[in-house]
């Protein structure tokens, strides 16, 4: 997919996406598309970064209250 639709449907604004590419947070390459070279993400890779439990949450400091719920509801059997 490319910058502008992963912006779409992951709500990051696209300066964000270009910026988790060339980090090489999002797994992505440039192709010609249309006649212009065009980054083309993985749809895997930013359905993972955008996870909840296991994506960029996890890097934002602050507490993880829904990761101890969601393990204290796991743990009690629910």
């Amino acid at each position: 997919m490319t910058i502008e639709e992963a912006a779409r449907r992951s709500g990051l604004h696209i300066h964000t996406v270009r910026r988790l590419l060339v980090q090489g947070v999002l797994f992505g390459y440039k192709a010609s598309v249309g006649g212009r070279r065009r980054w083309l993400i993985s749809t895997r890779s930013l359905r993972h970064y955008c996870d909840p439990i296991n994506g960029f949450l996890l890097d934002l400091r602050g507490p993880k209250l829904y990761l101890r719920r969601l393990a204290d509801s796991q743990d009690d059997g629910d």
